[in-house]
Parts: C-alpha cells; sequence; structure tokens
C-alpha cells in the first residue's frame, strides 16, 4: 500500500501543473500518464507476489501430502485474501493521483478506481499463476517480465492501435492489459455526450460541450487535421468510450480465466515431484 500512494504522489506532482489536455501534446502526454501510472502500480503487485506464493507453495505441498485440506480450499483462499487488498491500494492511489492531475467527476472517479482495482487483481492472479507453473521463483519473475513486456507492446498507446501492422492485430485483439487500459484512458479523454460540429465556413467548431472529449485539439499536426480529444483518442489509440461496459466484461472474464489455469496448475503441478 506504500507502494500506492507513492505512485500516486509521483504521477500527481509531476503532472499537478496541467490543467487541461486539450492539445496534442497534453493529450499525448495525458495519455501516457495514465497508461505509465496503472502501469507501475500493477508491475509492482505483479513482481511483489511472486515471491510470497513460491514460498507459500512449500507449505501447501507438505500440508496436500499430509492431507490437511484440499487444494481447492486453498485456492479460494489466495484468491479471496486479494480482494481486499487490492482494491484499498488501487482507493489510495486513485484518491491521491486521480484529483492531483485535474480530473473531475465522481462517477469518473469511481469507475476509474475500479478500472485500477481490477488491472492490479489481474496482475495478481496472473503473478500467482506463474508461480504455481513455474519450477523456482527466478524463473517465475523472468516469464513473467517477458511476458508482461510483449503484452505491453501491444496496448494501443506505443505503438498506437492505428499503427500496429495488420499482421500483428491479433496479438492487440487478445492483449490482456489493453482492456483495463482502455477503460481507464477513456473514462477521462473520450468522454462527450454530443460531439461539436465543424463549420466549414468559419472553419471552427460549434456547440462546444464542457465534457474534455468534447474540445477541439490545439495545434494538431497538419496530417491530422481537426479533431476532437474524444475523436482523436477513439480513432488513434482505439480507447473507445462506447466500449467500457463491454471491456469490463472482458476484464472479468480474463480474471476469471487467470485463476481457472491457476487451479488447474495448483491441483495438478508439483515441482517436488523428481
Amino acid at each position: 500500500m506504500y507502494l500506492a500512494v507513492f505512485f500516486g504522489l509521483l504521477f500527481g506532482l509531476i503532472f499537478v501543473s496541467n490543467d487541461s489536455y486539450t492539445s496534442y501534446s497534453e493529450l499525448n502526454s495525458g495519455v501516457g500518464m495514465v497508461f505509465m501510472s496503472s502501469l507501475f502500480n500493477s508491475m509492482a503487485v505483479f513482481q511483489s507476489v511472486m515471491p510470497l506464493t513460491c514460498a507459500e507453495r512449500e507449505s501447501f505441498y507438505r500440508e496436500r501430502a499430509s492431507q490437511t485440506y484440499n487444494a481447492f480450499w486453498y485456492f479460494m483462499a489466495s484468491t479471496l485474501a486479494e480482494i481486499p487488498y487490492c482494491f484499498i491500494s488501487s482507493l489510495l492511489f486513485v484518491v491521491i493521483f486521480f484529483f492531483m492531475v485535474g480530473f473531475s467527476g465522481f462517477e469518473t472517479f469511481i469507475l476509474f478506481w475500479l478500472g485500477v482495482s481490477l488491472l492490479v487483481v489481474m496482475q495478481v492472479y496472473l503473478g500467482q499463476f506463474f508461480a504455481y507453473t513455474m519450477p523456482s521463483e527466478e524463473v517465475a519473475q523472468i516469464i513473467g517480465v517477458l511476458f508482461n513486456s510483449i503484452v505491453m507492446m501491444f496496448v494501443g498507446f506505443s505503438p498506437p492501435a492505428y499503427a500496429i501492422p495488420s499482421g500483428y492485430t491479433w496479438l492487440y485483439d487478445i492483449c490482456p492489459v489493453k482492456f483495463p487500459t482502455s477503460i481507464l484512458i477513456s473514462l477521462v479523454f473520450a468522454d462527450c455526450d454530443n460531439l461539436p460540429t465543424w463549420n466549414e465556413t468559419t472553419q471552427s467548431y460549434e456547440n462546444i460541450g464542457s465534457q474534455l472529449g468534447c474540445q477541439p485539439m490545439a495545434d494538431a499536426p497538419e496530417t491530422v487535421g481537426h479533431i476532437t480529444i474524444k475523436e482523436y483518442t477513439e480513432e488513434y489509440f482505439g480507447f473507445v468510450h462506447d466500449k467500457i461496459p463491454r471491456n469490463f466484461g472482458i476484464l472479468i472474464g480474463i480474471i476469471v480465466l487467470f485463476r481457472i489455469w491457476a487451479a488447474l496448475a495448483l491441483r495438478f503441478i508439483n515441482h517436488q515431484k523428481k
């Protein structure tokens, strides 16, 4: 939890002077800020859960050999024990970070907290899965870092979704980190109930709403042209606001899938066998 507070203060202080994200450079910095802050949080718990899980694995083998308890109940305990920690630590991070960087809205805050919490839960369960399947903590750490390094390249931020080569789009489609990242970024940068209309005569937008996503993007490159914050976020990064409910559903499904894999690994893999 100390790391959650630290990351909240770290990213909050770095971007505390930003009172808007309406220019090309500010928007790209803002998207990168949300991506990196969520990445730091999730990777911190991912790396910290594996040593604990590997240390507990030895006692689990011993207790299971003596038929003290079933593997299912150990699995349920390890599943439920992490949930309060993940949600509370994420709340500490979001309370500090969200308002310091200039975001607003109670509903957006709650959904942002939920998105960060589920991302952290997913990474915790993924770390446990690698700890159960790999023969040692060192191997689990290496494979886990390799896995996350690969999936982070296909989140849709760098390179942006539109620039991913067609031969690699299937990796983008199945990237588990893409869904929580899309939730977080689209919540704050792609929220606009009614897009403004472009007036060709005056070469300006009309009926501009108050939401951040409705604002025209200033200093856009000529190759981009006139575009709103919402349109740029959705078209270039692929983080679509209307897909937030769908992404929440997929994210929960991924978490369940990781737990099923972990349960199977816990039940059928025993690294004490010679």
